[in-house]
């Protein structure tokens, strides 16, 4: 037989025995009560709290009597079961009184902050890196993010990427060739907030408009769609 969360089974001889069964018993709405008793040797009357003081016997067709009598508890406060053969309620003390209490409520699942996502952008999207192309027209629009990936795809040997400040980005100020990036297929990650430059260190490309500048912001919370540009991040061929 299932039930909501238990059946408590209360075998009906004596009123020391009901009472031992109910001690430190714990009854909540959605709980089955089960009394499990000789068929006609005994019944199951549901009263009142004053009729289960005084032992008053309620009509007959008011019983319980099939010796395996099931009662879903399905509401809270007192409840009070007598029983209602000859004076054994009275004299012989049989009955019974339980607290049912509100069906428990699970504590509400701990909060979780939402997954911060990242982004990726393929610079230039189909265009790439290269020359003839409006890499401020491109951003803007864009919201980038600490975490986001920027992706500058390029014929290796033809162009390459400098991360400089905003000086050398306004002079097309090249620094050290050993800073540059040139595998063609260079995946930066945004780290910080802030203003990024980014210039072709190649011949005059970045006086000739090869650059890129764009703000990060702090970390977003929220999924965005998963890439700007290309479709597949593979490096492509000029």
């Amino acid at each position: 037989m299932a039930t909501n969360r238990w059946s408590i089974v209360l075998f009906i001889a004596m009123v020391a025995a009901i009472a031992s069964s109910v001690t430190a018993k714990e009854f909540i709405v959605g709980d089955d009560k089960v009394f499990n008793y000789a068929a006609r040797k005994h019944n199951v009357f549901r009263v009142n709290g004053t009729v289960f003081q005084q032992c008053m016997i309620p009509p007959v067709n008011e019983d319980l009597t099939s010796g395996y009598d099931v009662i879903t508890l399905q509401t809270p406060g007192r409840k009070w079961y007598i029983y209602g053969v000859g004076k054994h309620c009275e004299q012989g003390g049989m009955k019974l009184f339980i607290t049912v209490l509100p069906q428990s409520i699970p504590p509400p699942a701990p909060w979780v902050s939402p997954v911060p996502s990242s982004k990726v952008f393929v610079v230039g999207d189909d265009k790439g890196w290269t020359l003839n192309f409006d890499y401020q027209a491109w951003a803007k629009g864009k919201q980038f993010c600490v975490g986001d990936k920027l992706v500058f795809r390029y014929a290796v040997g033809k162009h390459n990427v400098f991360r400089v400040n905003g000086t050398s980005f306004q002079q097309c100020t090249i620094p050290a060739a050993t800073e540059a990036l040139t595998s063609g297929y260079d995946v930066i990650t945004l780290e910080t907030p802030g203003r990024k430059w980014y210039i072709c260190g190649v011949g005059k490309h970045c006086l000739m408009g090869l650059k890129l500048f764009i703000n990060v912001l702090p970390q977003s919370t929220y999924p965005p769609p998963p890439y700007h540009g290309a479709l597949k991040l593979a490096p492509h061929k000029f």
